[in-house]
């Protein structure tokens, strides 16, 4: 995805990659980022957090197919970055279905506040986790290689990079709409 972004036209804003660990001990590294950012953190309009893109077919999930997306965030903050993102998906050659369900304000399994998205969403940055959902051999050792839909993975990375540009190309920061002001607050589904 980098590489297809760096081979583009240049949008209006920079692009920044960042790669963050220890998302299952607290969101170490989101975390830590966020709090030390390498930019100015005012100048990051919004995040794109991609995790888990591997897997996501009827094998894997009830309701898995080819098209399943699992949408974290896409509007908690910002209804325009929400819109941004369904109208890009809707411009794919082949459109996701999005899954919000683990989305939903109080979800038991607390997806909202366990991504690394929610580092960024703590500082008002419209922000989203995406992911094709979890599966059987989520964390274990047989999570191997073989079982990865690379061509899924390319349709996430190529959707991710369009959103990524066309927000990059607004002449305007995305609107935040619900903004939680204190960084340091516990999240809350």
């Amino acid at each position: 995805m980098a590489e297809q972004l760096a081979g583009a036209a240049h949008p209006r804003r920079s692009l920044l990659f960042v790669s963050h660990a220890a998302e299952e001990e607290g969101l170490l590294g989101s975390r830590w980022y966020t709090d030390h950012p390498t930019v100015a953190r005012d100048s990051i309009v919004s995040e794109f957090d991609i995790d888990m893109d591997a897997r996501g077919d009827k094998a894997d999930l009830p309701d898995g197919s080819p098209t399943y997306l699992e949408m974290i965030g896409m509007r908690r903050l910002s209804k325009e970055y929400g819109d941004i993102i369904e109208a890009v998906n809707g411009r794919q050659p082949l459109p996701f279905t999005f899954n919000l369900t683990y989305d939903a304000p109080g979800h038991p399994l607390q997806y909202y506040c366990r991504a690394d998205h929610y580092s960024y969403a703590r500082y008002d940055i419209p922000s989203i986790s995406v992911s094709r959902g979890e599966h059987a051999d989520y964390h274990q050792v047989t999570d191997e290689a073989q079982y990865a839909d690379y061509d899924a993975m390319e349709r996430v990375g190529r959707f991710a990079a369009d959103v990524i540009t066309t927000v990059a190309n607004l002449d305007h920061r995305p609107k935040v709409d619900f903004a939680k002001h204190d960084p340091a607050a516990r999240c809350v589904q």
